[in-house]
C-alpha cells in the first residue's frame, strides 16, 4: 500500500478501533479477565495511581507466560494498556487476535538480521512507543526482556529498550509493577474456592503492587543504568 494511500485511509482505521475494535477489545479482556477470577485470586495495589498519570511507562517483573495478559485484563478499566512483546511471540500465528486486539508492540528483531535492518527496526519500535506515551496511553514492558528462571530479575547490561525510551523523554512518568505469587520460584498459595467441588487446591494468590519509580538516572552509562533498575526490580 502506497503511503498517500494509507494516509487518506487512516481516518477510517481510527474509526473501526474506535468502535469495533473498541467492542473487540472490552469483549476479550472481559473473557480474560473472567478467566483469572475464576482460576486466580488476584489483588491490585495502588492501581488508583495510574488514573492521573497518563502517558505512563509501567516496567514491570516478569515472573511467567502468564504476565501480559493478566497485568493487561487488570488494568483494563483503569487505562488503556499497550504491551510489548518479543517479536517471536508478536508474530506467531497462534497469537496473532490477542497480539492485534490488545495492540500489542514488538520489540526485538532476529539475530540474524543485518545490523542496519536491526537498528532500523529498534528506531521504529521506539517511535511507536514515545507515539503511544504522547497519546497519554501507557506502555507495558517487562525490562529484563524474558521469563525469570532464577529467583531475581536479570537485566543484562546491553539491553537499552527502557534506557532509550528515558533517554529520549526524561520526564515520562514511571511505575515499578512486581508480581508476586504467579512465577515458579515464588512461593504459592491457594484458597478454597473450589472446595464445594472437593479440589482442595483451589486459585492461587497473586499480589500485584504498582509504586513510582523516580530515582533512575538516565545520566549514567547504559550498563549502570540497567544495575541501578535491576536493584529497584529485587527491592
Amino acid at each position: 500500500m502506497r503511503g498517500s494511500d494509507l494516509h487518506k485511509r487512516r481516518p477510517l482505521i481510527r474509526f473501526v478501533d474506535a468502535t469495533l475494535g473498541r467492542w473487540v477489545r472490552h469483549s476479550l479482556f472481559v473473557l480474560v479477565r473472567t478467566y483469572y477470577t475464576l482460576f486466580y485470586n488476584v489483588s491490585c495495589a495502588n492501581k488508583h495511581l495510574l488514573q492521573g498519570q497518563h502517558g505512563t511507562l509501567i516496567l514491570a517483573t516478569h515472573v511467567s507466560r502468564h504476565d501480559g495478559p493478566l497485568i493487561a485484563a487488570i488494568l483494563y478499566s483503569t487505562m488503556r494498556i499497550r504491551p510489548t512483546v518479543h517479536y517471536n511471540e508478536y508474530y506467531n500465528w497462534a497469537q496473532f487476535l490477542p497480539m492485534y486486539v490488545a495492540s500489542a508492540i514488538p520489540m526485538s528483531s532476529p539475530k540474524s538480521w543485518p545490523h542496519e535492518k536491526r537498528q532500523a527496526r529498534k528506531a521504529d519500535a521506539l517511535k511507536i512507543v514515545h507515539k503511544v506515551l504522547a497519546n497519554r496511553n501507557s506502555v507495558l514492558l517487562f525490562p529484563a526482556g524474558r521469563v525469570r528462571q532464577q529467583e531475581r530479575e536479570i537485566l543484562e547490561p546491553y539491553l537499552s529498550g527502557v534506557y532509550d525510551i528515558l533517554r529520549a523523554e526524561p520526564d515520562t512518568p514511571v511505575m515499578l509493577l512486581k508480581l508476586d505469587g504467579l512465577g515458579k520460584f515464588q512461593f504459592a498459595i491457594y484458597d478454597l474456592f473450589w472446595s464445594f467441588l472437593g479440589i482442595q487446591k483451589g486459585r492461587r494468590h497473586v499480589s500485584v503492587d504498582i509504586s513510582p519509580l523516580t530515582d533512575l538516572d538516565t545520566s549514567a552509562d547504559m550498563a549502570a543504568f540497567n544495575k541501578m533498575l535491576e536493584d529497584r526490580l529485587n527491592a
